[in-house]
């Protein structure tokens, strides 16, 4: 988390007391963090009730909200910063939803994107055993290229796009039971015999003494309202 909001940070220097939209929040791990590190207000927004009852505790700078990322409701110009992790792949309607995100952004108010992308698939450790969830993020995923030319229609320019290498595992057995857990969407896209198959894959090469960095890499987009 400190690597990540370093580098937001660096990106997008907002000062104390700005409002920050976590759009897509699940359980508002990033919310709470943002608030912190900017000292400033968050609202984290996301569609499902399951997730939004399993946030761990309240904050005095976040507020929670039950709502869909294509229909944002917050006032015009009301925001400095929308941020969105690992959120993107799963709109429907990407072009609408940035358009929403550019109505309640101030201006010159920043998109934060952290999300994994097409072309960094290769490098993620887990799907070399998982060929079918491979196909499927390549199916789901959007290139770095296509997301800047979305948010472009919106009216956002590119201010950068990096790639963050996250650690994810302390060893290869600890990722493997991360793996086993079937978090990743990919993953769960796939069937149940695909997936049992590529855990009993991979269960072997890191029985055998798999030496792989455990690190996946994410994409790290900012872009600003013109």
């Amino acid at each position: 988390m400190h690597d990540w909001l370093s580098a937001v940070r660096r990106l997008v220097p907002l000062p104390p007391g700005s409002g920050i939209a976590d759009v897509g929040c699940g359980t508002g791990r990033f919310s709470t963090a943002l608030a912190d590190a900017y000292a400033s207000r968050v609202v984290g927004l996301d569609r499902s009730t399951k997730m939004l009852a399993q946030i761990p505790s309240r904050h005095h700078h976040v507020w929670f909200c039950l709502a869909d990322a294509h229909a944002i409701p917050l006032r015009r110009a009301s925001m400095d910063m929308v941020f969105l992790s690992n959120v993107v792949h799963h709109l429907g309607d990407l072009e609408r939803a940035a358009g929403g995100f550019a109505d309640v952004l101030r201006p010159h108010g920043y998109v934060v994107i952290r999300n994994y992308v097409r072309e960094q698939l290769h490098a993620v450790p887990y799907l070399e055993f998982f060929p079918e969830a491979y196909a499927a993020s390549v199916r789901m995923l959007s290139s770095g290229d296509e997301l800047e030319a979305v948010f472009a229609k919106a009216g956002f320019g590119l201010v950068s796009h990096d790639t963050v290498e996250q650690p994810v595992a302390d060893s290869p057995l600890e990722y493997l039971s991360k793996v086993r857990s079937r978090t990743y969407s990919d993953l769960a896209a796939i069937s149940d015999e695909a997936f049992e198959a590529g855990v009993a894959r991979m269960t072997a090469v890191v029985t055998e003494g798999w030496r792989r960095s455990l690190r996946e890499p994410l994409g790290l987009f900012a872009l600003q309202k013109r």
